[in-house]
């Protein structure tokens, strides 16, 4: 008791004393305890809505045949990401109201772990929405035969590990070495990159620019290809329907041929709005992260953080509204008499 009375009288004289060490100490991240307990809210209402959301996903494809497609198979890889990353997102929570003077900074293992799921987390639901993009790209512009021959069930196999193998191999380097470190960062009252190792500032750029650059660039590429591709086919049928008609082609030919059509462009704007949703929700981390130096920006980063997780519970959502198959079978799931 008397060690705990010291170090609490230790943190309080830190936090009087202007410019006293070389890091900056958490009462720059946190002005109010209400701000803890809001950002915590976040992370569980996050954590709660985005594992009942992403099961949900993962069972209505087990239910719905429809819905069993090669594009899906990622889906589903992403949900699974989703939902790792939702079951570890309260550690967060607890550590944030822990305020690093209790008992969470001293069973350090559980930070470790909580942070190392997460950025696996990441790593994979950013490599998912690549081959997602690749797969929609490869399967409106390119031949039915082409199609087949990349998206067999042994490469499709290998995708899958790849999504998962290669940030996992990235998240072995601090575990293993001195190269960055994961763990209780006190600045925050959170599992993250530890500030108080020299590498890991480096590790984490290192580790962000394995992610972001590569896969946005690809994921800019596959959609604006596709949008240019369906601009371009869309004229090209709208002029053909004319032809048709006046030539006598069979108009149920015809109506099956839209319908078809309308369905890939529907479920390939889900997949953008998927897009769209992870991109915005890390927006304002980015921004952060990359003003450490200004303290509005320090507090900043844990409300940047709590949009970040968000962004796994946002996914089901778009799927329910706008995918044509995953709303046929919520609805036969929830609805059905």
């Amino acid at each position: 008791m008397h060690r705990l009375f010291t170090a609490l009288n230790s943190n309080e004289t830190d936090y009087k004393i202007p410019d006293m060490s070389p890091g900056p100490t958490t009462s720059r991240a946190y002005m109010h305890y209400y701000e803890r307990q809001i950002i915590a809210s976040l992370c569980i209402i996050s954590a709660v809505v985005g594992a009942v959301g992403n099961c949900l996903v993962i069972a209505a494809m087990f239910k719905s045949k429809k819905l069993r497609t090669v594009t899906n198979v990622f889906v589903a890889n992403l949900s699974v990401s989703d939902l790792l990353a939702c079951l570890f997102q309260p550690w967060e929570a607890v550590a944030v109201l822990d305020e690093g003077d209790k008992w969470l900074s001293h069973a350090n293992w559980i930070c470790v772990t909580s942070i190392a799921v997460l950025c696996l987390s990441y790593g994979s639901s950013f490599n998912n929405l690549t081959l997602i993009a690749l797969n929609r790209w490869i399967g409106i512009t390119k031949p039915k035969a082409t199609a087949r021959r990349i998206y067999s069930r042994r490469n499709i196999a290998c995708m899958l590990v790849f999504s998962w193998a290669f940030p996992l191999s990235l998240i072995l380097i601090p575990l293993l070495s001195d190269f960055g470190e994961l763990g209780y960062e006190p600045l925050y009252s959170v599992c993250g990159f530890v500030r108080a190792n020299n590498n890991s500032l480096t590790y984490s750029f290192v580790f962000s620019m394995c992610f972001s650059p590569i896969q946005f660039v690809i994921l800019v590429f596959c959609y604006a290809s596709i949008f240019w591709y369906v601009r371009k086919k869309s004229k090209t049928m709208a002029r053909l329907e004319i032809d048709s008609v006046s030539g006598g082609v069979c108009s149920l030919e015809r109506e099956v041929r839209r319908k078809l059509w309308k369905r890939r462009i529907a479920v390939t704007k889900n997949l953008v709005y998927i897009v769209s949703a992870f991109i915005i929700c890390q927006l304002p981390f980015v921004i952060a992260i990359s003003q450490q130096a200004s303290d509005w920006a320090i507090r900043m980063t844990m409300y940047a953080v709590a949009i970040l997780f968000l962004n796994s519970s946002i996914n089901p959502i778009i799927y329910a509204v706008s995918h044509p198959d995953f709303k046929e079978t919520f609805n036969d799931m929830f609805c059905r008499k």
